[in-house]
């Protein structure tokens, strides 16, 4: 009887065993270095609780976060909810960085409007 129930063991681990699947070191993604993705879109701005997105028309109806939000700048593009053209860099996913808006730089808006 205990032959037996060793027997059942072993056979049973060394099943387990080769069932496992190896372990392999996870595989790197090769991104060549200065690879941004840029884009142009054509959208709404809208302001949330949680921050600025822009509500994409064309060419997809997707909805971006903007990580570099400059409420002094967007805040009428916001209100006036007009459909603006904007250039953006994509950081992550859905997430963008504007880097201009109607064709003129998004962060020299926010210079000549401090002044």
């Amino acid at each position: 009887m205990r032959q037996r129930q060793l027997l059942m063991i072993l056979v049973i681990s060394g099943v387990l065993a080769c069932s496992s699947p190896a372990v392999q070191q996870p595989k790197q993604q090769i991104v060549p270095k200065g690879t941004v993705r840029q884009m142009s879109i054509t959208g709404e701005i809208g302001k949330l609780d949680y921050g600025y997105v822009i509500r994409g028309k064309t060419p997809s109806s997707t909805i971006f976060t903007i990580l570099n939000p400059v409420p002094a700048i967007l805040d009428p593009y916001a209100e006036s909810e007009t459909i603006v053209s904007i250039d953006i860099r994509i950081v992550s996913g859905d997430n963008v960085e504007i880097e201009k808006i109607d064709g003129k730089a998004y962060l020299q808006n926010q210079d000549s409007g401090s002044k």
